[in-house]
């Protein structure tokens, strides 16, 4: 009897134990973070407006970008592992309910590249939430030749400033039929457009590997920053020289 009994409860105890530590893991893993891509992230590069990261984030040479990832329980997040050539400055992130924001400080010469911006936690259950990124490049524009050209004809412009490399041209009003030519370096990139009205104006470069720099307030444009000695002057056909 006593065989028996034992035996016909010894079942009921294990399923209810079974319960109880599947019971206890569902909410473990409610309160702690899964390996994988983070919430919802969002980037403010300087002044310009914040922007929605979507499947990669951007991150641009030689700039500072505050990143800001909402999910529940994203403010437990010790700590920041950004990669080659990213920092956190001090480590310090902000915390508030569901959200979680930090300064990511780009090297001038970081590599080009794919990067894992890793949040880490105190307790995890299978490795780290990740954030994708990569690092674009962030070119300067610094000058231009020729810098005066005629309206309504294909010109050939030569850019020279830094990582100007795989850049590719932003559509605007103010030129048309722009395409960059092979023969670019990291320092100097070529470009054919046509000037349809009189004026000064910007050629918007970028880097073709992601989306262009936000624009600063008050630009139209995006893209690489350009000095005034990268700035076009247009005149008309028999304008001073």
């Amino acid at each position: 009897m006593t065989g028996r009994r034992f035996a016909s409860r010894f079942p009921r105890d294990t399923r209810g134990l079974a319960g109880a530590l599947i019971a206890a893991a569902v909410l473990v893993a409610g309160a702690l973070p899964m390996a994988g891509a983070a919430g919802r992230v969002t980037y403010r590069v300087g002044e310009a407006p914040p922007a929605e990261a979507g499947r990669l984030l951007p991150l641009y040479r030689g700039t500072r970008t505050r990143v800001t990832v909402e999910r529940p329980s994203v403010e437990r997040c010790d700590r920041v592992e950004p990669g080659a050539g990213v920092s956190v400055p001090g480590g310090r992130l902000e915390r508030a309910p569901g959200r979680l924001a930090f300064e990511a400080v780009v090297d001038a010469g970081a590599p080009l590249g794919s990067r894992d911006l890793k949040l880490r936690y105190a307790i995890e259950l299978a490795g780290p939430e990740v954030v994708p990124a990569r690092v674009l490049r962030g070119g300067l524009v610094e000058g231009v030749e020729p810098r005066r050209v005629v309206s309504g004809r294909p010109v050939v412009l030569t850019f020279s400033g830094r990582d100007l490399g795989n850049a590719g041209v932003l559509a605007s009003g103010a030129y048309e039929d722009a395409r960059v030519l092979p023969g670019g370096t990291e320092t100097r990139c070529l470009v054919q457009v046509t000037f349809p009205k009189e004026g000064v104006f910007r050629v918007a470069l970028y880097d073709r590997d992601g989306p262009p720099l936000p624009a600063a307030p008050g630009q139209a444009l995006g893209g690489h920053p350009t000095r005034s000695g990268g700035l076009v002057e247009v005149v008309r056909e028999g304008g001073r020289p």
